[in-house]
C-alpha cells in the first residue's frame, strides 16, 4: 500500500475513533440525566441521502457528528423506548419518497445500523408516532391521504402492518386541497379513569382534523401479535372542523389545560381549542380563538411546539420572511402574540431543548440547523450565531433525546 493510501486509511481510523469515543462517553451517562451540561444526542432528518446524529451541546452551540444512516428522503423520524436490553433508544425514520416510500428503525448504536424496514405504506408518509402503550408506530401518509399502523416487536424494530386507513375529502384550494392530505397525529389523553385515548390527525386536504378511537384489539391478526395492538375507530361526528381554505398541518396538546393547538399551513393561524368528554367519554372541541400567526398570510405555516414550562408556544412560517412566531400562554391556555424572529429559509420543523433555554430550527432551504436562544421570562429568540450546515442534503426534522 502506497503512502497516500496509508494515510487516507489512518485518518478513517482516527475519526471512527473519535466518534466512537464521544459515543460512548455520552452512554456512560448516569440514568436520568438530561445531558445539557455535557451535551444531548440530536437526531436530524433529511431531504436527500441519510439520517444523521450528533452531539449538540447548547453552552457553545457546538454539534459532533456522531453518524449517519443512509436512507433514502428520512423526511421525519422519532424515538422509541429506552430499551432494556442496552440503556438506548430505538431510531425510526419514514422515507418520504413517492410509490418508493418506507418505514425503517435503526439501533442507536455507533453504526445506526437498520433493524427493520416495511415498504408496505401509503405515498410520500411524512410523520411519524411511536405508541408506547401499544408498541406500535402510526404514520402520516400525506400523498395518498391515509395513516398507517406497524407493530414494533420485542427488539425495537418495525414489523408487519396491522392497519391502514384512507380517507376521502377535499377544499378550496385546488393546487393543495384536490384530496385529503393526513399530515400529522396526536395522541388525546381521554378521560381520567378511562381505559380508551384518542388519536388526532391533520388533514390538510379536507380542512379538519380527524378523530379516531384507540383501544385493544383482541381478534384478527393482532392475535398473532406478541402485543396488545391498538386499532383504530374512526369518530366522524367528533371531526373538528377548521374552516374552508385553512389547511391544518401541525398540532399541540396540552393536557393539563386541556387545550388543542392547531397550525394551519394555508390560512397562517393559531387555532386554539378546548376540550371536554362527553357521556359516552368522546371528546367534544370548542374553538376558542383564531389567531393570525402569520401577519404575511404566504400560506407555508409548518410547526407548532409548546415550550416545556408551558408559558409560551411557538410556530414557524416559510415562503415570505421566514420565521417563528412566539406567543405567551395564560393560566387559562389562552394565548397572545408577542413577537416574531426571523430565520434562515423554509424552517420547517424545529425542536427545543428540554431544559427550555434553546431551540434548534431546521432551515430547509438553506441546508442548515440554526441555535436560537430563548429567553426565560419573555420566551423571546436570539440567534446565537451558530449553525450547523449541510453540503447537500436538506435538513427537515429535529429530535433531541431527553
Amino acid at each position: 500500500m502506497n503512502r497516500p493510501k496509508i494515510l487516507a486509511a489512518v485518518t478513517a481510523l482516527l475519526a471512527i475513533a473519535v466518534c466512537l469515543s464521544v459515543w460512548l462517553c455520552q452512554r456512560k451517562k448516569p440514568a436520568g440525566n438530561s445531558g445539557i451540561s455535557e451535551g444531548q444526542v440530536v437526531y436530524v432528518g433529511t431531504y436527500g441521502s441519510g439520517l444523521y446524529r450528533y452531539i449538540f451541546v447548547p453552552s457553545d452551540g457546538s454539534f459532533t457528528f456522531l453518524g449517519k444512516a443512509d436512507v433514502a428522503n428520512p423526511s421525519y423520524i422519532a424515538l422509541g423506548e429506552e430499551n432494556d436490553r442496552d440503556g438506548i433508544y430505538d431510531v425510526y425514520a419514514v422515507s418520504e419518497n413517492g410509490v418508493d416510500s418506507g418505514i425503517y428503525s435503526f439501533a442507536d448504536d455507533i453504526m445506526l445500523s437498520m433493524t427493520g424496514s416495511n415498504s408496505d405504506i401509503g405515498r410520500d408518509p411524512c410523520f411519524l408516532l411511536f405508541d408506547r402503550e401499544g408498541h406500535t408506530l402510526m404514520t402520516a401518509e400525506y400523498g395518498s391521504g391515509s395513516l398507517s399502523v406497524f407493530r414494533v416487536d420485542e427488539d425495537g424494530a418495525v414489523a408487519e402492518l396491522l392497519q391502514r386507513l384512507e380517507f376521502k375529502g377535499s377544499g378550496p384550494v385546488k393546487t393543495r386541497q384536490e384530496s385529503s392530505h393526513i399530515h400529522q397525529l396526536k395522541f388525546l389523553p381521554a378521560e381520567d379513569g378511562a381505559s380508551c385515548r384518542y388519536l388526532l390527525a391533520t388533514d390538510l386536504g379536507a380542512d379538519r382534523i380527524r378523530v379516531m378511537k384507540v383501544s385493544d384489539h383482541m381478534d384478527g391478526p393482532v392475535l398473532e401479535c406478541r402485543y396488545h395492538s391498538p386499532v383504530l375507530t374512526c369518530l366522524p361526528d367528533a371531526d373538528i372542523l377548521c374552516g374552508e381554505g385553512s389547511g391544518p398541518r401541525h398540532m399541540a396538546v396540552d393536557a393539563g389545560r386541556h387545550r388543542l393547538y392547531c397550525l394551519t399551513e394555508l390560512s397562517g393561524e393559531l387555532l386554539v381549542f378546548s376540550y371536554s368528554f362527553d357521556g359516552d367519554g368522546n371528546p367534544v372541541f370548542e374553538l376558542d380563538s383564531r389567531l393570525l400567526a402569520d401577519e404575511n398570510r404566504a400560506g407555508g405555516s409548518a410547526d407548532i411546539r409548546i415550550h416545556p414550562s408551558g408559558r409560551f408556544l411557538y410556530t414557524s412560517h416559510r415562503l415570505k420572511k421566514d420565521g417563528i412566531s412566539v406567543f405567551s400562554v395564560a393560566d387559562d391556555g389562552s394565548v397572545i402574540k408577542t413577537g416574531y424572529c426571523r430565520t434562515g429559509k423554509h424552517p420547517r420543523n424545529f425542536a427545543i431543548t428540554p431544559d427550555g433555554t434553546a431551540m434548534l430550527v431546521a432551515c430547509r432551504d438553506d441546508r442548515t440547523v440554526e441555535v436560537y436562544g430563548i429567553d426565560p421570562d419573555s420566551g423571546a429568540l436570539t440567534y446565537s450565531g451558530t449553525k450547523l450546515r449541510f453540503a447537500e442534503d436538506m435538513p427537515s426534522c429535529v429530535v433531541i433525546a431527553e
